[in-house]
Order: structure tokens, then C-alpha cells, then sequence
């Protein structure tokens, strides 16, 4: 029971971040039915433009640990994310309408290189200090593990942006938006503003991405070009298909799933003497293979 729970907590406290940058994800895919490989960056651009703000835009400089300093710094990457959602639309994907869905996602994926590369020349390939919202943690009565005071900050921020899309689909703007993914040209026929509702997604996603950068390096206590995109994307991904790339609710619950798959693959090869390599990884596409054999569109996914 008690190796249950460490699993449990541990799975929890790493698959937080993965369901918010899959909600991201599952978003503009739901909207635009793109598969966005630029989600990732969207996050690290602005926790870049925090940690600016945090040393009085010094590159090379330490950040100044202060709460108003820390929500100004906030303030501004979700300004900047909605912009960089904003300015991958306008002048990405909207040119590249008329063209594959392929084109569009490898499109992004040249996004996420310029933007990493941008990092690099800039701030050089070298870890940076971040501070957190709230550091510590406390014990959880029977188990040997401390939860950290920024999980549960990660998982209440999530939380509320699950419930707050989940909702807003369900409002006349929402199924405006639905619409403009499903049958573009209908919904211009409708009076529905196709262009500004996908650049309405897109600034969401960045929103959602930014929050996602800031918490990421947060959790780690440091910041480097291309961080969301090399530690989380990949995985996010994963858990948006495994819980369903349509579904609000699928992508928070199949981060959280990965987490909790990848804490017990390791528990259970390091209490066994397995010795598997890549126990984790193994276990999380196995998960995923099985799910998608019974579920084709993941455990909540729909038609949209």
C-alpha cells in the first residue's frame, strides 16, 4: 500500500506539467486539427522573457527572487506566449491553409528549431536559475516521499484550465470555434470569423504554454533553451493521444497516466532486479499501443 502511494505521488508530480503542455496540444487540435510541434517552444520563449524581466533584462544576470517581481515576470510571459500563438498563425499557418495537415505539422517543427536556435545564440546552452512560486513541501502521513508546495500549485493551475476549456466549448463561442475546424467555409458562410477564432486558439494555446514554461522551470530550479520542448514534449504528446487529441479532460488525464506508468515501470524494475533498459519508456507505449487497439481516438477522445 505504501510503495502504492509513492508510486501514485510521484506519477502525479511528473505527469502535472506533461497534461498541461498536452492540453496546449490538444487544443489547437481540436480547433485547427494541426498537430502542433511548436508547443513546446511557446512555453520556453516566454519563461526566457520571465527570467529577463526577474534580472532587469540581463542575460547573463541572477534573478531577483521577490513575489511582486515573480508575478510581474508571469504577467509578462503570458503576454508574451498569446503573442508568439498569435504571430505562429498569422504568419505560418494561415499561408499554409490550402496546403497537407503535413505540411502544417512539419511546418511547426521548423518553428520549435528556429525558436531553439534563437535560445542558444542568445543565451548560450547553459542551465540558468529559476525561482519558484512557493518552495518546500510537506510529508505525507506513511509514506517516505515529500510533495512539493509546486505540484500542488501546477495541479490546481491545471486543474482550472481543464475545467475552464471544458466549459468554454460548451458556449456559443466555443462551438463558433468548433465549427471553423470542422467546416471552415460553412462557418464563414455563418458569420463566424474563422480567421480571428483560430488566432483566438492559438493565443489560448500559447497562454496555456507559457504558464506550462514558467511552471516546468519552476519545478526544475533552472531554465535553458528548448526546456518544455526537450523534457516535455515528446511525452505530452503521448499522453494528449492516449487520453484523446479532442478531449480537454483526455489530455490532463493521459499526462497523469504517463506519470504514474513511468514512476511504477520504474519501481517495479528497480524492486525486482529486472534490469530492463528504458523500462519506462517501454511501459509508456505499451500503454499506449493497448489503449489505442480498443480506444482508436484514446480513452476520451470524440469526434469533434
Amino acid at each position: 500500500m505504501r510503495t502504492t502511494l509513492q508510486v501514485l505521488i510521484i506519477g502525479i508530480q511528473n505527469g502535472a506539467i506533461l497534461s498541461l503542455v498536452g492540453l496546449g496540444i490538444a487544443l489547437v487540435y481540436k480547433a485547427t486539427r494541426i498537430l502542433n510541434f511548436a508547443q513546446g517552444e511557446m512555453g520556453t520563449v516566454p519563461a526566457f522573457a520571465a527570467y529577463l524581466v526577474m534580472t532587469g533584462f540581463a542575460v547573463a544576470g541572477e534573478p531577483v527572487v521577490s513575489k511582486g517581481r515573480l508575478w510581474l515576470a508571469t504577467i509578462v510571459a503570458i503576454i508574451v506566449g498569446a503573442l508568439v500563438g498569435i504571430l505562429i498563425n498569422t504568419l505560418v499557418i494561415r499561408r499554409l491553409a490550402a496546403v497537407s495537415p503535413v505540411t502544417s505539422l512539419v511546418a511547426t517543427a521548423a518553428v520549435f528549431l528556429l525558436f531553439t536556435s534563437i535560445e542558444v545564440n542568445r543565451f548560450e546552452a547553459k542551465l540558468r536559475r529559476f525561482p519558484r512560486f512557493v518552495e518546500g513541501g510537506f510529508r505525507m502521513p506513511g509514506v517516505n516521499i515529500t510533495v512539493e508546495w509546486h505540484t500542488l500549485v501546477v495541479l490546481l493551475v491545471l486543474g482550472g484550465a481543464a475545467a475552464l476549456l471544458a466549459l468554454f466549448f460548451q458556449t456559443p463561442p466555443g462551438v463558433a470555434l468548433l465549427a471553423t475546424a470542422q467546416e471552415p467555409f460553412a462557418a464563414e458562410l455563418h458569420g463566424v470569423p474563422v480567421a480571428r477564432m483560430r488566432s483566438m486558439a492559438w493565443a489560448a494555446a500559447g497562454v496555456l504554454a507559457a504558464v506550462a514554461g514558467i511552471l516546468a522551470a519552476g519545478k526544475f530550479n533552472n531554465l535553458s533553451p528548448g526546456l518544455v520542448t526537450t523534457t516535455f514534449l515528446i511525452p505530452a504528446f503521448t499522453g494528449a493521444v492516449l487520453g484523446g487529441l479532442t478531449s480537454m479532460v483526455g489530455a490532463v488525464a493521459g499526462g497523469l497516466i504517463l506519470g504514474i506508468t513511468v514512476a511504477a515501470a520504474n519501481q517495479i524494475n528497480t524492486s525486482f532486479s529486472l534490469g530492463i533498459p528504458g523500462a519506462p519508456t517501454l511501459a509508456t507505449f505499451a500503454v499506449l499501443l493497448l489503449v489505442l487497439l480498443f480506444r482508436p481516438s484514446g480513452l476520451f477522445g470524440q469526434e469533434a
